[in-house]
């Protein structure tokens, strides 16, 4: 079979988010190639890909994908001999090994997989941007249940840990029922354009216009969403500014070193906010780092304590904050996202310390990971 290299190659580097890291099921590391599609299936996530193969077999995806990235000519030769494939071009020639046909056991379940998917329904046109921005909101902890996940409930998507909460608004409602899928899981589907999707049974499947097939499966559980619904519900009515664009590499250059980065809970970063300058500071054991830069506000001073983790996040998708009592919000278009201050600590000897303030208030729970009010 001779197919274009590039076209191959990157086929496969899209496949590479349904490879497992290790082969904790079988052939869960592979490549798999059928007359008409190649895919890759980790027990959590189906991808397939239109590819015209007049060959059939599994082979180790890693290894295989660098072989063929490795290649520069344009167009190659693939061939089975053996239960191994060779790989041929003008300036390559290579033999790798696959898997025997009576090992090779997930064509099966996957041909019964896609023959099952039916009942397309449409997705909202914007229904990736609400997954993709709400997903870092979920907890990593898969133990979480729903609070690990997306949920995607009438024309809108949810996420919260308990610290902070994403809502987005889509511009149209889900035909199916509502559903949840795990925040890891969304942000892999949202590099896929898909355009429709169906149910079966435990899984979800999404596809693309290319007939590209992303499956992954989906938990039952309900969000509490009438409180998260109350929460945003006067936004517009809450005092505003816009933050300056630059404020996130500020923050990052701050907590460089007043923050152990690599720990998810971040540690605390604290603004203050007067006369047109935003003055952040942050501090560890060894010492403490203060940076200001300008902003439009002439308002009443404000004072902020904050997960700088959290926020170096948000700032990425959303500059507007507003707030009200101990909640901090972040707004973009159809996207809304608030999480709690935490308190203030006291100000060092060597250090004069920042300007009483009047709004807003800051919280007296010291807990970076302090739960929102549900």
């Amino acid at each position: 079979m001779k197919t274009d290299r590039k076209e191959l190659r990157d086929k496969l580097a899209a496949l590479k988010p349904g490879l497992a890291k290790r082969e904790f099921v079988a052939q869960a590391t592979h490549f798999i190639f059928f007359d008409n599609l190649i895919c890759t299936f980790n027990d959590k996530i189906l991808i397939t890909i239109p590819f015209e193969c007049n060959i059939q077999f599994s082979v180790k995806g890693e290894e295989f994908f660098r072989l063929i990235d490795g290649i520069t000519d344009k167009e190659i030769i693939i061939e089975l001999k053996n239960n191994k494939i060779k790989v041929r071009s003008k300036t390559t020639t290579s033999s790798m090994a696959t898997i025997g046909e009576d090992q090779n056991n997930l064509p099966a379940l996957i041909k019964k997989m896609l023959e099952n998917m039916d009942e397309w329904q449409p997705v909202p046109e914007n229904f990736l941007d609400g997954v993709s921005l709400c997903a870092f909101s979920a907890s990593p902890d898969l133990s979480s249940g729903v609070r690990a996940c997306v949920a995607v409930v009438g024309n809108k998507c949810y996420a919260t840990d308990g610290n902070r909460i994403s809502q987005y608004t889509m511009s149209s409602e889900i035909n199916e029922n509502d559903f949840n899928i795990f925040s890891k899981e969304a942000m892999e589907l949202s590099k896929f354009p898909v355009i429709e999707y169906c149910m079966q049974g435990k899984w979800l499947h999404f596809r693309t216009e290319d007939g590209v097939t992303f499956s992954t499966s989906f938990i039952q559980g309900d969000l509490p969403i009438n409180k998260i619904k109350a929460l945003f519900s006067n936004i517009q009515d809450f005092p505003s500014l816009e933050l300056p664009g630059d404020l996130k590499a500020t923050l990052d250059n701050v907590t460089m070193l007043a923050a152990d980065m690599s720990d998810r809970t971040g540690k605390a970063s604290f603004l203050h906010i007067e006369d047109n300058e935003i003055t952040v500071k942050a501090s560890n054991d060894l010492g403490w780092v203060e940076k200001s830069l300008k902003c439009k506000y002439s308002g009443d001073p404000i004072d902020i304590g904050i997960n700088n983790r959290f926020l170096s996040q948000i700032l990425q998708k959303s500059t507007k904050l507003s707030w009200f009592k101990t909640a901090l919000y972040f707004s973009s278009g159809d996207f809304l996202h608030v999480l709690m201050q935490i308190s203030k600590p006291e100000p060092e000897e060597e250090k004069p310390s920042l300007k009483k303030t009047t709004s807003p208030p800051t919280t007296d729970n010291t807990n970076y990971d302090a739960d929102v009010p549900f």
